[in-house]
């Protein structure tokens, strides 16, 4: 009892975020399905909740270096948890104000739109905070059935039933292969924690005469068990659902897809990879550099051809996961801060162009392919200006935040000295430049192009989603200019490599 006293006050903020999907419940249930106030009382509850439960994690935000284990050692608050819990509070807030006026989320469905949309952040909050194998699973299915359900939630469009059935395949897939593998960690060291896994490997691995049966089990294991994180963040070869759930998708889910679940499982696996292999890495850094080089390549390559927007922001965002893994491949403390910084760029970058795609689909009767992008910048030149920008800074351009990001990613690299750090820092540099090929594409449509005559479900896109996409391209333009509280703030929060 006095261990779950001492863990309630750090779980208030999900407490919270129960709260709120128990009160759109009981909206959901007394307001007639017909009523015009539902999705903005809904959309309002929604918004309220995120904002307090970002308060509440503000209260809480711990020290450097302080770690608190909760509920007899199945989570865990500390500073790097808080950081990332903010992260998701901020990208849940701006899709609910997006979601809000879209038509693909319908108003007598609005409360259970954001219900779900709580939901899955409540499975990222649960799972940046997991130490424990155990935890780490629920968290994991706890975040992916409130994504199967809103990538469906289209159910009229048989594309969005097609990309539910799609990612329930592959979760479930990659779920039982992650789940054998923790079973093998289990068996090995006799505990679900993650650190003392990483305590008792590291011992045995030290010993004079190590079972080769054993290591080859230990592999098997570890590669069983980051299949689950690589399915999460969209990294090869595990990436196959992601550009069909991006486009099935409703656009504004597709929006929190791209940004917040591959945040959280990135949390996840710098977390298991600091607990599991420590200072015992090799050789982990090897096959996660590989993964990374072919996770970027393959994104970058088969977004050129791409003529619908969103299947093009899905192979980008395979790519960033492949930028990311870079980083996280030297298994370094400043490698972990450079994650935290692109992140937090990231987050802001895709989101200011999905929100441009929510606003271009919206105001032109759904239409997603690359064509409804002709002479944008005459039509609306505040979206084609944010677009740009936020394109500009996916490829890592100055004076824009993604520059800065992928600055210290390479850094990252660069400071380990290796010489796969540098063949890895090549290829990423090779990548940028594949990249900026087709963001251009979209720029040149939006610049250069002789606009299209507005056809007749053409309309104007919604001020709010305008309003958002011009602050989030600013806001990459400030920290492009002015990064330094944010590196402060990431350098403040990291986990430190054993």
């Amino acid at each position: 009892m006095a261990e779950l006293a001492h863990s309630i006050p750090f779980f208030l903020p999900e407490s919270l975020l129960i709260l709120g999907m128990v009160l759109l419940f009981v909206v959901d249930l007394a307001l007639p399905k017909g009523a015009l106030h539902r999705r903005p009382i809904a959309a309002g509850i929604a918004v309220g909740t995120l904002a307090v439960a970002g308060v509440l994690c503000g209260m809480f935000y711990l020290p450097a270096g302080t770690r608190v284990p909760l509920f007899h050692g199945m989570a865990v608050a500390d500073a790097y948890s808080c950081f990332f819990r903010l992260l998701f509070v901020v990208a849940g807030v701006i899709v609910a104000i997006a979601a809000y006026p879209s038509p693909e989320v319908e108003g007598p469905r609005a409360p259970e739109f954001f219900i779900l949309l709580l939901g899955m952040t409540l499975g990222m909050f649960l799972l940046v905070g997991a130490s424990s194998l155990l935890m780490i699973a629920l968290a994991i299915e706890f975040l992916s059935v409130p994504s199967y359900v809103l990538t469906g939630f289209k159910r009229a469009d048989p594309r969005s039933a097609e990309a539910a059935l799609k990612y329930v395949v592959f979760g479930a897939a990659a779920s039982g292969i992650m789940l054998f593998g923790f079973s093998y960690l289990y068996g090995l060291t006799g505990s679900l924690d993650v650190e003392t896994i990483g305590r008792t490997l590291a011992q045995r691995l030290a010993g004079a005469t190590v079972p080769a049966h054993e290591k080859l089990v230990l592999s098997v294991a570890a590669v069983m068990g980051l299949t689950g994180f690589g399915y999460k963040i969209a990294a090869v070869p595990f990436h196959p659902w992601c550009p069909d759930v991006y486009e099935g998708a409703p656009t504004p889910v597709t929006a929190l897809l791209s940004v917040g679940p591959k945040a959280a499982g990135i949390a996840a696996l710098v977390r298991f990879c600091i607990g599991v292999f420590g200072t015992s890495a090799e050789p982990w850094p090897l096959l996660l550099g590989i993964v990374a080089a072919a996770t970027m390549t393959l994104g970058n390559l088969v977004a050129i051809p791409q003529d619908n927007i969103k299947r093009l922001l899905a192979y980008s965002s395979i790519a960033h996961a492949g930028y990311i893994l870079m980083a996280v491949a030297t298994f370094s403390t400043d490698a972990v801060t450079a994650v935290m910084f692109y992140l937090a760029i990231y987050v802001l970058m895709n989101l200011g162009a999905f929100m441009v795609v929510i606003a271009v689909r919206d105001s032109s009767g759904g239409r997603e392919d690359l064509a409804t992008y002709l002479g944008l910048a005459q039509r609306h030149p505040v979206l084609a200006v944010s677009m740009a920008l936020c394109l500009l800074s996916l490829v890592g351009l100055p004076p824009l935040g993604g520059f800065v990001a992928k600055f210290y990613v390479f850094a990252a690299l660069l400071r380990k000295a290796s010489l796969g750090g540098y063949v890895l820092a090549l290829v990423g540099v090779l990548n940028s430049v594949i990249s900026l090929f087709y963001y251009a594409r979209v720029i040149k449509a939006m610049f250069l192009a002789p606009a299209e005559a507005p056809g007749p479900e053409s309309a104007a896109p919604a001020r709010g989603t305008v309003a958002l996409a011009a602050v989030l391209a600013l806001a990459l333009l400030v920290l492009g200019l002015y990064w330094g509280p944010l590196r402060a703030w990431t350098e403040s929060s990291v986990l430190t490599w054993r």
